[in-house]
């Protein structure tokens, strides 16, 4: 069900947020879907294909690849390396397949800080499957954390599919140099992505305490996580600085207050939710460890699945995989700025200290304080990006977590998907409703500022 959001009166810090997103609609730096014939091989202006390729299914490989490999980790992978890798294969898979369509353009000079792209040589042949397929083979030996014996075989494995499948139609030679090109796109971004200041997001920290404080949470009692992620470069200039405003109600135990009213609404949920609330709780949960694929490893799945259904071309998917990271790395940036400026508790903490001692929420609390929520700040920011690809009111049916035995899941729109997402977090027992509706409307914002590119 989805709760009236008011629009919130701006933090002063937050001015420039909107200011800038204001400005941002007259980018232009992708093109929108659009149908252009498939494009395999390049040389000078010749242009070659295969009719029975579909160029997406290079780039829908290698992202059920690395979901794959998610699943598959043990311990799971932490959420924000995750996050890191999403954005940069994005980036890095839209860069090596951009060419098959002549009005897209590199996003060096509109993301932040992005160093020069190679360029092609017009005198040479390429295969834009292969230069796809190189640079996510290298961006995802760079990335992704904690790469074992058996993740380096499956990428040796999914690339060398490609290689051999287009040597039959191109020959080795064009294999060879479009390999080369798409390894030196892909090792450019790596190089760009040093310096993000993601090796700082988890610097130790020591919790600010005062009455309503974000504390470590029952049952691990885990550190704060990643508590300088809001510092990490945003790919869009006007995230770089602001927040959302601070959460509408001051702490207090009077249970005829606000903050008490807030906290016990959980409470009561927890009591009274029906059969379809509880596994709405548990098809988001998204923990990894053979039990999801991560909040945005269930978005990217989402994606995936929109791609392969719709037999979108490799442009098409270059374009919604770019925008993609691009959001969940900007909100994550925005979101967590936001958390550790207001280090607001969670329900299992207020709840056991004031209303019940033995009570437990339905899913794990994550070791971040709660406001603003982050599954309704980042899925709503990629939802509305990948809006700007596929349209308004796009219905899909989500099958993600069908080898769990989870019924799929269908929604009239994207939008629909990040709402039902975001009340997930309530029907789980680890976040408000206001914090809910605040990770909703400023995601919201988030994602539309991604979508404009190009538009």
């Amino acid at each position: 069900m989805r709760h009236p959001v008011n629009t919130p009166a701006w933090h002063e810090s937050s001015l420039k947020f909107i200011a800038g997103f204001c400005l941002l609609a007259g980018l232009m730096l992708l093109s929108g879907c659009q149908k252009n014939p498939e494009r395999l091989l390049n040389k000078g202006k010749e242009f070659f294909a295969p009719p029975s390729e579909d160029p997406a299914t290079v780039a829908t490989d290698w992202y059920k690849l690395q979901l794959r490999m998610i699943l598959q980790s043990h311990p799971a992978k932490p959420n924000f390396l995750i996050f890191h890798l999403f954005a940069y294969s994005g980036i890095s898979l839209y860069e090596a397949c951009r060419f098959e369509n002549h009005s897209l353009k590199s996003l060096q000079g509109d993301l932040n800080q992005m160093p020069s792209m190679p360029e092609p040589d017009n005198y040479k042949q390429y295969s834009w499957i292969i230069t796809a397929n190189a640079a996510m083979a290298t961006i995802t030996r760079d990335l992704f954390p904690g790469l074992t014996p058996g993740n380096n075989v499956s990428i040796d494995s999914l690339e060398k599919l490609y290689n051999d499948k287009i040597t039959a139609i191109a020959g080795a030679g064009v294999v060879s140099q479009s390999q080369a090109f798409g390894d030196s796109i892909a090792s450019a971004i790596f190089g760009w992505s040093k310096s993000d200041l993601s090796n700082h997001a988890s610097d130790p920290y020591t919790p600010p305490v005062f009455p309503g404080a974000w504390v470590p949470t029952p049952l691990a009692f885990a550190p704060a996580v990643t508590p300088y992620a809001g510092n990490c470069r945003p790919f869009l200039q006007i995230f770089s600085e602001g927040t959302t405003p601070p959460p509408p109600f001051p702490y207090s135990e009077d249970p005829n207050s606000d903050f008490y009213k807030m906290v016990n609404n959980d409470y009561v949920i927890s009591k009274t939710r029906t059969a379809d609330q509880t596994n709405i709780a548990l098809f988001w949960n998204d923990v990894g460890a053979g039990i999801g694929y991560t909040p945005m490893g269930h978005n990217i799945s989402i994606l995936t699945q929109v791609l392969d259904n719709s037999n979108s071309s490799l442009a098409t998917a270059g374009i919604a995989y770019a925008k993609a990271g691009i959001a969940i790395w900007d909100a994550t940036v925005v979101c967590w700025r936001s958390k550790y400026k207001y280090n607001q508790l969670r329900p299992v903490s207020y709840i056991r200290h004031v209303i019940d001692s033995t009570w437990l929420p339905l899913i794990s609390t994550p070791a971040h304080p709660e406001y603003p929520a982050a599954h309704a700040f980042l899925t709503t920011a990629f939802m509305e990006a990948i809006t700007s690809v596929f349209g308004n009111n796009y219905s899909f049916t989500d099958h993600t977590y069908d080898f769990r035995g989870f019924a799929p899941r269908s929604y009239a729109s994207f939008e629909d998907a990040a709402l039902e997402a975001g009340e997930s977090r309530l029907y789980g027992g680890i976040h408000y409703q206001p914090s809910i509706d605040t990770g909703h409307e400023f995601g919201a914002l988030v994602g539309k500022a991604v979508g404009a590119i190009g538009q």
